[in-house]
């Protein structure tokens, strides 16, 4: 880049500790595994644990939030990618605490699992920070790879086996789309910083056909990772067949980590190729909102339900990404209206991603722990009086469900009115007028599984697993969920302050 100069090694070292951290983590976790031979494996989740503080506590040692480029301009640390880091880790130690309960209740086996999530998350950390192609390639394919065998890991389980085998086909054909894409923007701007491309655009070098055509096919790849309609037909079928602990940690971290570089990426093609994604993105944001919350109206599996849920909070998400590249920003984050506009749209994303993870996290942790070595709870009907059974765990479960749907005063409520007050700010009416409603139309398929919990008797079938540590930390979860809801201030001006100090 030009004018850029290289700190130095020992300069660097401090903000890739993070990094090192999980990396050397995950490889230190199979030596464990390889060399201590015991029956029982309870120290892996512990080991887990330890490497996610680790990288925690070197997030918050680093001190300053200003961004800067490390690796020769290859990636961009800051709050930013801190924000998400934090987040991942979090995702990454419920995923840990739950499935250390499934897996010893069912007596499975999966050492894998640990050092795979850890590889899965490191994978996150880099897409969070990426600021060139490669290392969004990099990122995508060390994330996307651990989790692709974390969902279709399970020995002996055929659902498993085939949602793996089905997220791995369709992951490679976007994957192929992604890299084609790229291969079109290094030939657009000759090279593949995103300083690169930026400053091709800005000149209006090359064939602008060219940069549209490669934005496209890469914003194809990343609509598969946040699951974007019509890229979003390997989710239920995944979501359903894989572990409910992993469907809870894609559903969240994944999805986090697709937005968090989409984000990125759609403020790069902004100003001058706005006028082509700004009506794609309006146009997507709808599609998916409202094809996943019609058809999860339809769903008698709760997983499923879940996995069409995931995809209309996708939809809303979208939103903020529209507002950010929106005509109210000016195409300039130097206009103190445009400048606003998108702190206000980027700040409400960050927080409903925050939100949205609580909230899923919560109730897939559920889902988990009532499940047995027959199965999982995943029917609806079985959930019949489960508020008598289970009171605790129909609690928070209910506490989710209806945070997911927008009621007060729960911080799915106070996501959404972020959200929906920025896009209203940037003149974007229509569409937070279809966001409302669709987040009406939401309400009926979450109430009918507290209905079928509160309202029915208990089925001689019904689910009745029960694992302590699990329910508690979901009972955690939905503390937080009460909390954000009634003073969000606190973390959403935090949130203010990381998209503030963004450089794009």
């Amino acid at each position: 880049m030009n004018g850029f100069v290289a700190p130095s090694v020992g300069g660097q070292l401090d903000v890739l500790l993070p990094y090192l951290v999980v990396a050397v983590g995950g490889l230190a976790i199979m030596l464990v595994d390889a060399l201590v031979r015991t029956r029982r494996r309870d120290h892996l989740p512990f080991l887990t644990l330890l490497v996610l503080l680790g990288s925690v506590l070197a997030q918050l040692a680093r001190s300053g939030g200003e961004e800067r480029e490390i690796l020769a301009g290859m990636m961009t640390v800051g709050d930013y990618a801190r924000y998400f880091n934090l987040l991942f880790a979090g995702c990454g130690v419920l995923t840990t605490v739950f499935a250390g309960a499934v897996l010893e209740r069912d007596g499975r086996g999966r050492p894998e699992f640990y050092p795979l999530l850890l590889f899965s998350i490191l994978g996150m950390m880099v897409l969070a920070a990426a600021s060139d192609l490669l290392t969004v390639f990099l990122g995508i394919e060390t994330m996307s790879l651990a989790v692709y065998v974390l969902a279709g890991g399970v020995r002996g389980d055929v659902r498993s086996s085939e949602a793996g085998f089905k997220y791995l086909l369709l992951g490679g054909f976007a994957s192929a789309f992604l890299l084609m894409g790229m291969a079109l923007l290094y030939g657009f701007a000759g090279g593949t910083a995103f300083s690169d491309i930026a400053g091709a655009l800005a000149a209006r070098e090359g064939d602008l056909g060219l940069a549209m055509l490669g934005g496209g096919l890469v914003l194809v790849g990343f609509a598969f990772k946040v699951a974007i309609v019509p890229f979003h037909m390997w989710t239920p079928d995944v979501y359903d067949g894989a572990p409910a602990y992993v469907t809870g940690f894609m559903a969240t971290a994944v999805k986090a980590a697709g937005f968090a570089i989409l984000v990125r990426f759609a403020w790069l093609m902004q100003p001058q190729l706005a006028f082509v994604w700004y009506p794609v993105l309006a146009g997507l944001a709808v599609v998916t909102m409202t094809v996943g919350n019609l058809v999860a109206l339809a769903q008698s599996s709760v997983k499923r339900l879940l996995a069409w849920s995931s995809i209309a909070h996708a939809g809303y998400l979208m939103l903020g990404v529209v507002t950010l590249i929106s005509p109210a920003t000016g195409g300039s984050a130097q206009m103190v209206l445009g400048r606003e506009v998108g702190e206000s749209a980027g700040s409400a994303l960050l927080f409903y991603l925050l939100a949205y993870s609580l909230m899923n996290l919560a109730a897939f942790g559920i889902v988990a722990s009532l499940g047995s070595r027959e199965g999982e709870a995943d029917d609806i009907e079985r959930y019949a009086g489960l508020s008598r059974r289970r009171p605790v765990a129909a609690a928070v479960l209910a506490v989710a469900m209806l945070s997911l749907a927008g009621i007060p005063p729960l911080v799915g409520f106070m996501s959404k009115f972020y959200l929906f007050s920025a896009v209203v700010r940037a003149g974007l009416v229509p569409l937070a007028v279809i966001g409302v409603i669709n987040s009406l139309i939401s309400v009926y398929y979450y109430l009918r599984l507290l209905v079928v919990m509160y309202m029915k008797k208990p089925e001689a079938d019904g689910y009745a697993g029960h694992e302590p540590l699990a329910v508690g930390a979901a009972a955690v979860l939905a503390g937080l969920v009460l909390l954000l809801g009634v003073v969000p201030d606190g973390v959403h001006r935090a949130a203010l302050v990381v998209f503030r100090q963004m450089s794009f």
